[in-house]
């Protein structure tokens, strides 16, 4: 019994460091794996000012190596998560601006901070762009190709007013005086940022916004009007991956 015990022991130890080795960035087995935190800052003047809002989110990218293919996957340049929260910026009382998870990733940061730019997606690129950004710190004011989706509500507390903000013209959303002075994207060592969408719209608005989605489905399914407004296009992992 002590000899199957103490087999059984080296057995779950051999697969733990196997389990590490694939996983590890640079790994035996040619697995390769990066993470960073990435702050987006947004900047707009306002009638009182300029009101700035910031959030950090995690981003990581994974490359596989040559030899393990599922699908198209083997030799690729990777694939990358972004975990956080939207920014929140209060622009007037009850008047909010969120820039979104939308539109906006971990390749977002790959894409802005090579040195030098990405010209393809081949992993040859990609791996030395991640080693450089992973070690870095970073800061860079974003043009408007690389802009996340920015959104408002108009009753904030109902989830169907939501709808998209031009970020070359505020003044539509917000009215005259709000103009949008920079989205700016940092890497930098800040913690990820929590709860700053849930102080504004709390769990329960996000359970009446899927509601939406049921009664919906209930009353018609994809053809009911519900699924041809803004509103059906989004949802909680927009605003918040936590």
């Amino acid at each position: 019994m002590k000899t199957l015990a103490y087999r059984a022991i080296v057995v779950v130890a051999i697969g733990l460091a196997v389990w590490a080795g694939v996983w590890a960035n640079g790994g035996v087995f040619g697995f390769s794996w990066w993470s960073w935190h990435q702050k987006l800052t947004v900047d707009v003047q306002t009638p009182a000012g300029v009101k700035t809002a910031s959030s950090v989110s995690e981003g990581s990218w994974e490359i596989a190596p040559t030899w393990f293919k599922i699908g198209d996957s083997g030799g690729g340049h990777g694939e990358g998560w972004l975990k956080g929260e939207a920014v929140v910026l209060e622009l007037a009382p009850q008047k909010y601006l969120f820039a979104l998870l939308s539109h906006y990733s971990a390749e977002t940061a790959i894409q802005v901070f090579a040195n030098p730019p990405l010209r393809t997606d081949n992993r040859r690129e990609y791996i030395p762009a991640l080693e450089r950004i992973a070690s870095s710190s970073d800061s860079s004011t974003l043009s408007a190709e690389h802009y996340p989706l920015l959104v408002t509500f108009d009753d904030i507390n109902d989830p169907a007013s939501v709808k998209r903000v031009d970020p070359a013209n505020l003044e539509a959303a917000f009215g005259a005086g709000y103009r949008l002075n920079s989205i700016t994207l940092s890497l930098t060592d800040e913690p990820v940022t929590k709860g700053k969408v849930e102080k504004v719209l709390p769990i329960d608005f996000f359970r009446r916004w899927a509601d939406l989605y049921h009664n919906a489905l209930a009353q018609g399914g994809i053809a009911n009007s519900f699924f041809n407004t803004f509103a059906a296009s989004l949802g909680r992992d927009d605003f918040t991956t936590k």
